[in-house]
Parts: structure tokens; sequence; C-alpha cells
């Protein structure tokens, strides 16, 4: 349970932050539709999964902790996606 409840919180925030229009990982960034709302409902879901087998105390710390963190650090992982040029040039 706590692999599935990581894992929903963990795409959810990924398909919310690959829709936001700043986002840099993709040339376009994802529709609403396809991409915010399962985001959400991802989110939640996980919440909801925490929820049933944490007490809800601790169920809401830890989903807020993880979202903190995911949501932090994506803008940053940016960074270590390789440029389409820089192989090429040796440096």
């Amino acid at each position: 349970m706590a692999a599935l409840f990581i894992l929903m919180t963990l795409l959810g925030c990924v398909l919310l932050y690959l829709s936001h229009p700043n986002q840099r990982w993709l040339s376009k960034p994802l529709p609403v539709v396809s991409g915010r709302w399962p985001g959400v409902v991802l989110v939640f879901a996980g919440l909801l999964v925490a929820v049933s087998y944490l007490p809800v105390n601790a169920a809401l710390f830890a989903w807020l902790v993880i979202m903190m963190l995911i949501i932090g650090l994506l803008p940053f992982a940016f960074l270590l996606k390789p440029e389409s040029g820089d192989e090429k040039r040796g440096h």
C-alpha cells in the first residue's frame, strides 16, 4: 500500500507539472484534460490510499511532504537533461 501511495502521488505530481505552461521537459505542456485532471485525481487518490492504512494526520503529513519534495525538485530535474547538441561538441 505504501508503494501504491507513493507511486500515485509521484505520477500525479509529474502530470501536474507537465501540464503547467512553464514546464521545460516538453515542447508544449500537456492539455488540461489529459494532464491536469488526471494528475489531480491521482494525487487525491494517493491521499485516500494513504488514509486507508495510516492515521489521518500521518497520511496528510506524508502526502504533503512527498508533494512538496516532488514539485520542488521537478523544475531542477530539467538541468540533468542533456541539450540536443552537447554530445556532438564534446564539451
